[in-house]
């Protein structure tokens, strides 16, 4: 079995080669949803996203957080890129990442009591080596861009801006930028 490639730069967007694919991927959030994309732009790609991972069901809950403080999200088991082989889902091609490499998710639980469309994950890769979402154009991190997109909020989940939106003067960046201020005085 051909073994993915991974980009071992922590400076980077955590990107990854699947076997059998010359496509460089990455997972992202936005906005407390979960998504597979492409790590860069590819001219044949209408969007960088690939798919959305985790279920759209609002009355699915994640049941314990876990000790890790990794993020963990019910991933939706109906999902696909594809790239799937026959009789394997996305998250078993995913789970396959693995092999050889650091995981990219793992399933810390067995199911999801009462429901078997849905799998309990949690994502393995660090915050800073996601590719992030820009809050206000609304565009992905790239392995391509020079810069990383800057955190504007700390929360579980935090928020990004690219760093031209966050050199423009609407109201995130600004209360963000004096939050910085007032934390060096």
């Amino acid at each position: 079995m051909p073994r993915p490639r991974i980009d071992p730069n922590p400076a980077s967007i955590f990107k990854f080669t699947p076997p059998g694919l010359t496509l460089e991927l990455a997972l992202g959030h936005k906005r407390g949803s979960w998504y597979l994309l492409f790590a860069r732009p590819y001219r044949t790609a209408d969007s960088r996203e690939v798919t959305r991972l985790d279920t759209r069901n609002p009355c699915l809950k994640i049941k314990n957080l876990g000790d890790s403080g990794a993020p963990r999200f019910l991933f939706d088991l109906q999902t696909a890129s594809g790239w799937e082989r026959d009789g394997e889902n996305l998250l078993d091609f995913l789970l396959l990442l693995g092999w050889g490499h650091p995981p990219v998710l793992r399933c810390p639980v067995e199911g999801y009591a009462g429901n078997d469309s849905v799998m309990e994950v949690e994502v393995l890769i660090p915050e800073h080596r996601l590719a992030h979402w820009c809050e206000a154009c609304g565009n992905w991190e790239s392995v391509r861009d020079e810069v990383r997109w800057i955190k504007v909020e700390q929360t579980r989940l935090p928020l990004y801006l690219c760093p031209s939106c966050y050199e423009k003067d609407w109201i995130l960046p600004r209360l963000a930028r004096r939050s910085v201020t007032l934390l060096k005085r």
